[in-house]
């Protein structure tokens, strides 16, 4: 049970790093939106 608490410990302070930080946060997003066309046009085509 403890290993399980430090690693969500972990995923919360990764999630945070990636949130909170605004260059991140845009390459996140450009990943993200870039991802997301590819599987809308894999998915209809």
């Amino acid at each position: 049970m403890a290993d399980s608490v430090v690693s969500l410990e972990k995923v919360k302070a990764f999630w945070h790093s990636q949130v909170h930080d605004e260059e991140k946060w845009a390459l996140n997003a450009v990943r993200f939106l870039s991802i997301s066309s590819f599987l809308v046009f894999f998915f209809l085509v």
